[in-house]
């Protein structure tokens, strides 16, 4: 609920800062309930950024009720209504199933009309969105809580006022810097990404997302709007220098030996040149505290080989928006505690996930009992259904299907291929002890900082934010690619 306290035009219930996915739609949610929110970004929009544009059917679910389904629907993407899953040759594929009211599956848009549909909203709510503006600097009051921060405007700087302070400004947060939020429980991630579009694709029966991996190489590839279908390679780390002698011929070849995908690209042509990135180590920021609260990838990054990002930030903005429904923000006791509920609440949602992303996007070739984790999925139609429709569209928890049940199942099927009786033990043992250490750390996070990247002046490429967009020193584990679309 609104403050019944405004002091006039430089006072907002609410300022979040970046109005892409996550800002956007809490914008949108929290003006829709009656707050007055000022949003704001230093680009302008449409405005491209780096982005594999895969949204998640819980993503979509989000949006629907956001009340933009239609515009969506209006940007001639197909809805990707089925996964077609291939894991060292065992198949997992199964259709996306629309539950009661459902969209009918996740979505690829351009993240030029997809930030602007989300824009639009947040306006067509009440929320003021202004570009060209960014943050400078927060104010305290006597306790330390945040209440106001100083803008700069094409007009010059402006100081606002405010209850809470929202960071939506992606992963290299200067909200996050600026209210001294940690990162804890931090992974180096072991791949690195590069993706391209192609036309001329013509894909026979549902349109899917396709997810393929054949010992170390793995390769992720789904329709976009405007008849785009982009395919995403995600090589070892240790392959990146030779990779990047020859950028082009490099990705031609890694789509290339992607064997299921050869059918669908054969009178394809790629039609600009491959864009990723090389650093991307996963983390969680703390979310929450006086007067202030981070989301989307300003307060959690994932492995984004599982394609979870933009889902993430969108079920979170309206998560947010529910905890503080019926807040009065002038009761700062009140707001905080709601804060502090949804903190909790956004690592519990995302701990599982961001593991087995991890999990899955380790360098080299699956062990043997994630070998006969897939081959049990594949085994039991059941299963396979739930664990892609389930957990990969981020419905329910992969605990709910990677449990203890299914892992000593494996860990039998394992046995019975011959493995010795002392390795199936070392193997099973090693998966429970990593699975004990994860659920300490929901408990007990280990604070750490980020990864440096690479490079004489990697520092000052961190504090740019250059490191997020890959513009980073030419060296041996770092990239150098084109943040906008050629």
């Amino acid at each position: 609920m609104p403050s019944t306290e405004h002091t006039g035009a430089d006072t907002y219930d609410v300022v979040i800062v970046g109005t892409r996915i996550a800002g956007a739609a809490l914008s949108a949610h929290l003006a829709g309930q009656g707050m007055k929110v000022l949003a704001v970004d230093r680009a302008t929009f449409p405005s491209d950024t780096l982005s594999t544009h895969l949204i998640q059917v819980s993503g979509v679910r989000s949006m629907q009720r956001l009340g933009v389904l239609e515009q969506l629907r209006g940007t001639d993407a197909p809805f990707l209504t089925a996964a077609h899953v291939v894991y060292d040759g065992v198949d997992l594929s199964a259709p996306v199933k629309a539950e009661d009211d459902w969209p009918p599956g996740g979505i690829s848009i351009n993240r030029n009309l997809l930030d602007e549909i989300l824009v639009n909203a947040a306006r067509a709510a009440g929320a003021d969105i202004r570009t060209k503006t960014s943050l400078r600097e927060v104010r305290r009051d006597a306790t330390g809580r945040i209440n106001g921060v100083l803008l700069r405007t094409p007009e010059g700087e402006r100081t606002i006022h405010t209850s809470l302070l929202v960071g939506a400004d992606g992963r290299n947060s200067k909200v996050s810097e600026l209210v001294g939020s940690r990162t804890y429980n931090v992974t180096e991630n072991q791949r690195f990404v590069y993706w391209a579009e192609f036309e001329g694709v013509t894909e026979t029966g549902p349109a899917c997302v396709h997810h393929h991996r054949d010992g170390a190489n793995l390769t992720v590839a789904f329709q976009s709007d405007g008849g785009r279908f982009v395919v995403m390679i995600c090589p070892g780390l240790e392959e990146f220098a030779a990779f990047k002698r020859d950028l082009e011929a490099s990705y031609d070849a890694a789509v290339a030996a992607c064997a299921p995908l050869r059918p669908l690209l054969a009178t394809a042509r790629r039609s600009g040149r491959p864009i990723g990135t090389a650093y991307a180590p996963g983390y969680f920021r703390e979310s929450a505290g006086p007067g202030w609260a981070l989301i989307g990838d300003a307060g959690h990054f994932k492995d984004p080989t599982l394609g979870q990002g933009i889902s993430d930030a969108l079920r979170q903005a309206e998560m947010l928006a529910r905890y503080l429904r019926q807040v009065h923000v002038a009761d700062t006791g009140q707001l905080d505690r709601r804060l502090r509920r949804w903190s909790r609440w956004r690592d519990r949602d995302a701990a599982p996930m961001y593991w087995l992303a991890w999990d899955f996007s380790k360098a080299g070739e699956l062990g043997p009992l994630e070998r006969s984790l897939m081959a049990c999925i594949g085994a039991d139609p059941d299963i396979r259904q739930k664990f892609v429709d389930g957990v990969l569209s981020h419905r329910v928890s992969p605990y709910e299907v990677i449990g203890p049940r299914l892992v000593l199942r494996a860990a039998r099927h394992l046995r019975g291929t011959g493995l010795r009786r002392r390795d199936v033990g070392r193997v099973l043992g090693e998966r429970i002890a990593a699975e004990l250490r994860h659920q300490m750390l929901l408990r007990r996070p280990r604070y750490q900082p980020l990864p440096r990247p690479s490079g004489a002046s990697s520092a000052a490429k961190l504090r740019s934010g250059d490191a997020w967009s890959g513009d980073i020193a030419d060296d041996d584990s770092t990239v150098a690619m084109q943040a906008k679309r050629t």
